[in-house]
């Protein structure tokens, strides 16, 4: 059967470059002939270390691939786009792990060498509540990249508003096992129990990893890998070879 590279999907899990909702019909900057080969798409293909690029309608987007498996890829814009930790928006984002080819697929991913943890360092009955969860930093500030999940599968969730999650009093809750999860690769980091009568009121202690860990998903097209597909917005950006590694 023929088919485009773009049958397959892409998956990413930074906020600033989320992830393709439908490659077939999603726009891809820097789009070029590469992208509609109607021709049946090689099982795997290669690609080369070196400088990848794409510009345009004001958003340049530059990607390093290094031979020892490391990547940067640098996106600026002419208008504030990009989320900034703690809120607002800015011109440039970046973003730096590690790169391997499986296939067509060009994986970005970085994983933390430590583990988080999470202590509980409170647990109480709270009669103005039906549930309240804090979790702090061991320096006091708000725990970030964390979810409360409401089932065995960790959906639905909960967002922990800077590190706090309050349920009023009267407001329906799930009894039963719960967990408090880390967004970027969905681990489940400690449970809790809802019981009737027992605590509602936990109150955490959070060491976060070195790094958040990710893992996108690219492409590679073109008759000698010199395409390499990234996650944009809603869609991608094409970027072409400018530059071999050195």
């Amino acid at each position: 059967m023929k088919h485009s590279i773009f049958t397959l999907g892409f998956v990413a899990a930074m906020a600033a470059t989320p992830a393709f909702a439908n490659p077939d019909s999603a726009p891809v900057a820097c789009s070029g002939p590469e992208l509609r080969d109607e021709e049946p798409y090689p099982a795997s293909v290669t690609v080369s270390p070196g400088l990848y690029r794409c510009s345009e309608e004001g958003v340049t987007i530059t990607l390093r691939l290094d031979a020892n498996g490391r990547f940067e890829e640098r996106m600026t814009a002419d208008e504030p786009m990009f989320e900034r930790e703690g809120g607002g928006m800015e011109n440039e984002t970046t973003l730096a792990g590690q790169w391997r080819l499986e296939g067509t697929r060009l994986h970005f991913f970085a994983r933390p060498l430590r583990a988080p943890k999470l202590a509980l360092a409170e647990a109480r009955r709270d009669p103005a509540v039906e549930l309240r969860i804090e979790v702090m930093t061991p320096d006091g500030k708000p725990a970030q990249g964390l979810f409360v999940g409401e089932g065995q599968d960790a959906n639905p969730r909960s967002s922990l508003d800077d590190g706090v999650l309050t349920i009023p009093k009267g407001q329906a809750w799930q009894p039963g096992t719960h967990w408090i999860v880390r967004d970027g690769n969905e681990l489940r980091l400690v449970s809790f129990a809802i019981e009737a009568g027992g605590p509602n009121s936990f109150r955490y202690v959070y060491e976060p990893s070195e790094v958040e860990p990710f893992d996108q998903r690219g492409m590679v097209a073109g008759a000698h890998g010199e395409v390499v597909v990234v996650p944009l917005g809603i869609g991608g950006a094409a970027l072409r070879r400018v530059d071999a590694a050195r």
